[in-house]
């Protein structure tokens, strides 16, 4: 199974929505994606896909306490109707969104194309005229897929996330949906965990079957190997003497939208002195999990001025994250079964290009226009 995966659909059914949900996917603006890694809060985490089953689900105590504490509050639940209130909360709320966050809740959504694929409710909490939270949930016929809460920070004290997704649950199941499906939490970042208080969870194992075992599901992760072989790449490329800089590669899903070749899937880079003998390029070596290989390769920087302008505070730090698209060069690109043989390699290239001692200064490369 790919690392990560896209469906772009035209139209969806409800039935044909439950049959994605129930294999781990998840939407992003007018399509869904699955994935099995993410780079976040500066390291690779584990997805961990979790559903709540409703079939004899209670409220907590807590959770039924915050429900009486807002009843004066007045709520609106139907299919969805955007509003400029709900467009200023996301404006309001969209800062506390990691990685790459859409300029406005339109296109969070429905993307540039405008085109309503999803069967989508709201959840619209008012304190007299005023828009305090709002959510989005989609439904299919037997499940139900919170999509994002957002909420004014002047009522945080009403913790309005929890609020919105239990007044999602509510409804769900008083019309008889059996499953609650509000994405997935990371093993290695406490980000998403506030989910996990809402009831007795599921979680996906790698056969695509829902079962109870939390840590089974964990240890399957490719996360593990993939830290693994780098951390010998890491200790080869010292022990060489060759300079390098491990970089998190947080555009590596990109790769996997298009056909293999056109742009890199590695999640964790070593990025090399210049070895290429085109000046545009830069020369990077890794782990390739799909091979299980180590690849060294010489892909070109492009820079995109829409992904820079919308990326998360903590995706823009240059010493975690390499921060251009790369797209991939499949004829320089070679393979190795031992992370020794891609040092020789590097250091034959480096003397062929007087470099016979590499130390210092990382030349990262220049992008293209």
């Amino acid at each position: 199974m790919p690392l990560v995966e896209f469906y772009k659909p035209r139209k969806l059914s409800a039935k044909r929505l439950d049959r994605y949900l129930a294999g781990g996917w998840f939407r992003s603006s007018n399509g869904l994606f699955r994935n099995q890694v993410l780079c976040l809060d500066g390291q690779l985490c584990s997805v961990v896909n979790i559903r709540l089953p409703l079939d004899g689900h209670t409220f907590k105590k807590s959770h039924r306490r915050l429900l009486n504490k807002c009843s004066d509050l007045r709520i609106e639940i139907g299919p969805v109707r955007l509003c400029e209130q709900m467009e200023e909360l996301y404006l309001q709320t969209k800062h506390r969104f990691k990685g790459f966050v859409f300029p406005e809740l339109r296109t969070f959504l429905y993307d540039s194309l405008d085109r309503k694929v999803f069967q989508s409710y709201h959840v619209k909490v008012y304190d007299k005229e005023v828009l305090v939270a709002a959510s989005v949930f989609d439904i299919g016929e037997i499940g139900c897929m919170s999509v994002l809460g957002l909420y004014d920070p002047r009522y945080k004290y009403l913790s309005p996330g929890i609020l919105t997704m239990l007044l999602e649950l509510q409804w769900a199941k008083e019309n008889g949906y059996r499953f609650y499906y509000p994405g997935y939490v990371l093993d290695e970042s406490p980000t998403f965990d506030y989910k996990l208080s809402l009831g007795n969870y599921q979680y996906l194992s790698n056969t695509k079957r829902w079962i109870s075992q939390y840590d089974q599901v964990v240890q399957q992760s490719p996360v593990k190997e993939i830290e693994a072989a780098s951390k010998q790449l890491a200790l080869a490329l010292h022990q060489a003497k060759i300079p390098h800089q491990r970089m998190l590669y947080k555009l590596f899903s990109l790769g996997y939208a298009y056909d293999e070749g056109t742009f890199l899937r590695h999640l964790i880079l070593f990025v090399l002195p210049e070895l290429s003998d085109n000046p545009f390029k830069v020369s990077v070596v890794a782990y390739d999990f799909e091979h299980q290989r180590y690849r060294l390769s010489h892909p070109w920087p492009v820079h995109d001025e829409f992904l820079a302008e919308n990326q998360s505070e903590e995706y823009q730090d240059p010493n975690v994250y390499y921060d251009m698209i790369l797209q991939d060069s499949l004829e320089d690109a070679t393979y190795y079964e031992r992370p020794e043989e891609v040092c020789y390699e590097i250091i034959r290239l480096l003397h062929r290009k007087g470099q016979t001692n590499p130390v210092g200064h990382l030349f990262l490369g220049k992008p293209s226009t």
